[in-house]
C-alpha cells in the first residue's frame, strides 16, 4: 500500500495533495478500502497487495 499511495501522489493528484494525504499515508478522514474491508484491519501501510485487489479511497471530509 505504501507504494501505491506514493504513486497516487507522484501519477494522479494534480492539485492539493495535502487534501489526500498527510506524510506517507492518507490524510485522517479518508476512508481506504482494500476488497470491501476498511485498510485498518489489515495492517494499513504494511498491507501487501494481490493481483486483482480493488482499492477503494472515500473521502470523508467537505467544506463549509
Amino acid at each position: 500500500m505504501k507504494d501505491l499511495l506514493a504513486w497516487v501522489r507522484t501519477n494522479l493528484i494534480k492539485e492539493r495533495p495535502e487534501m489526500f494525504m498527510k506524510g506517507d499515508s492518507v490524510r485522517p478522514g479518508v476512508l481506504v478500502l482494500i476488497n470491501d474491508c476498511d485498510w485498518e484491519l489489515s495492517g494499513q501501510l504494511d498491507t501487501t497487495l494481490e493481483d486483482k485487489d480493488v482499492v477503494v479511497f472515500i473521502s470523508t471530509l467537505h467544506g463549509g
